[in-house]
């Protein structure tokens, strides 16, 4: 009787450490599965010096906010996708001067931050509002004194996002384009995995103040 005991208990434990090893199998490639499809190993340095090239971002359906950075199918190239962030929404104005640019005649606040080899690094604000909060990114730039003009001032329809790149001298957005359908939005970086550097720690969740 108690052999019989005996042998019964150790084959309910086989089954449920075998129950177990399936679950964990089948959670593991869930998991992979999961990563796969959001998080992204960045290809080029279009948004540097925010987010560099071999870093990985998390990319996940989300509400867009002010200051977001969204992937979307590049509309000069839909083979590709690209990283952008949102500086304007439908039925602000922007404009560019020598200075750089302006929301709804406001302008975006830069500082100086120091050099990397070949670039220089800004720091750039968007200033949310009301209230006004600030929502701080960092712009690679190949010269101090590089210049982005562009006549007249657009009206970004409702329904649309004005994106720009962070390497504002290095790459095509909203002012080659012109405002892109919300639509068009695929996903919403909410998380950056980072080589540390002067001003950006290892890992940031992103979540822009509205």
């Amino acid at each position: 009787m108690t052999g019989a005991g005996g042998s019964s208990g150790a084959g309910g434990w086989r089954a449920w450490a075998r129950a177990l090893a399936a679950g964990l199998l089948v959670l593991v490639v869930a998991i992979g599965v999961l990563l796969s499809v959001f998080v992204r190993r960045l290809a080029d340095d279009e948004m540097s010096w925010s987010l560099r090239r071999g870093e990985f971002v998390l990319v996940v359906p989300d509400r867009v906010r002010p200051a977001d950075v969204v992937m979307l199918r590049d509309p000069l190239d839909p083979s590709r996708t690209v990283l952008r962030r949102v500086v304007a929404r439908g039925g602000q104005k922007v404009s560019f001067d020598e200075g750089g640019a302006r929301i709804d005649a406001k302008r975006l606040r830069q500082q100086e931050m120091g050099d990397q080899p070949g670039i220089f690094v800004r720091k750039e604000t968007i200033w949310s509002k009301p209230p006004a909060r600030a929502n701080d990114h960092l712009l690679a730039v190949r010269s101090p004194v590089t210049r982005w003009i562009s006549p007249g001032v657009v009206t970004v329809p409702e329904g649309h996002l004005f994106l720009l790149a962070d390497a504002r001298d290095a790459a095509v957005d909203s002012r080659w384009w012109g405002p892109v359908p919300e639509s068009a939005v695929i996903g919403v970086v909410r998380a950056h995995l980072a080589e540390p550097d002067l001003w950006r720690p290892r890992l940031r969740l992103l979540r822009p103040e509205e």
